[in-house]
């Protein structure tokens, strides 16, 4: 468990390649960023959203999102292991938090996990866990005081079922017209839904999603092209080849070959 709890600062993200987190992508862990300074889009669950200073945004395990992070971003990024006891929101929220003592304690209690990490005393997990609770706390009572908390308008709700099956389908060559099949809807009418929730038709947030496995595969295995092409449900390794290249304007191979950060 020490090793699935991380602290990060927002700082540190923007060194990372920007598609890294700017792309739609999922974590098997559960993410809370706590934004103290700057200004963003962030989007969650293919609804996008913008964020300003002292906005806590919870991302559940497994759940699509992408991250805008300026020059000017300040705060912090908390991972948390999925873990039935610590009973984390089984949905996301976006959360403007104006109280100043709110501000404070979680700033502290998530700079009381980065000192714990950085410590690894003994019983170091129980210690986590404990953290976790009081993490768990937070969330629960700012959630109650419904201050800061921003609507989902009844068209999201819509979104949110695409992203879920997005989220496990991405991979299988499936397209808008077989999603919108699954949700009962017309491809027409998911397609303008998810432009209206994100500013992207729903073909192109397949595409995104399916463009930043394909970057991350390239990136972090060594996996061959066509064995990606198969994993990632493209007919052929040539059309795998042009769409990366048009999606990235560098073939797999150039991109592969690129020094990373």
């Amino acid at each position: 468990m020490s090793e699935s709890y991380a602290v990060t600062s927002l700082g540190q993200l923007r060194m990372r390649p920007t598609w890294r987190v700017e792309t739609l992508h999922s974590n098997p862990r559960h993410h809370l960023y706590w934004i103290t300074r700057g200004q963003g889009r962030v989007s969650v669950g293919c609804i996008t959203r913008g964020y300003g200073p002292n906005t806590a945004v919870f991302v559940p395990a497994g759940m699509v999102m992408s991250l805008e992070l300026p020059q000017q971003i300040q705060g912090l990024l908390l991972r948390i292991p999925p873990d039935p006891g610590i009973d984390l929101p089984d949905r996301p929220f976006h959360l403007r938090v104006s109280n100043i003592e709110a501000q404070a304690s979680l700033t502290g209690r998530i700079e009381r996990i980065e000192r714990e990490i950085a410590g690894q005393a003994p019983a170091m997990d129980r210690a986590l866990k404990g953290y976790g609770l009081l993490i768990s706390t937070w969330i629960t009572r700012e959630l109650a005081r419904q201050e800061g908390a921003i609507a989902r308008d009844k068209t999201h709700h819509l979104v949110e079922k695409f992203a879920q099956l997005l989220a496990i389908s991405y991979h299988t060559g499936a397209g808008v017209a077989d999603y919108a099949d699954r949700l009962g809807i017309t491809p027409t009418h998911l397609s303008r839904v998810c432009k209206e929730a994100a500013g992207k038709p729903a073909h192109a947030l397949i595409h995104e999603r399916l463009m930043h496995e394909a970057r991350a595969l390239l990136a972090d295995t060594d996996l061959s092209a066509r064995a990606i092409s198969d994993q990632l449900g493209f007919s052929s390794p040539a059309y795998f080849t042009r769409a990366f290249s048009l999606a990235t304007g560098q073939t797999p191979t150039a991109f592969r070959a690129k020094p990373r950060r």
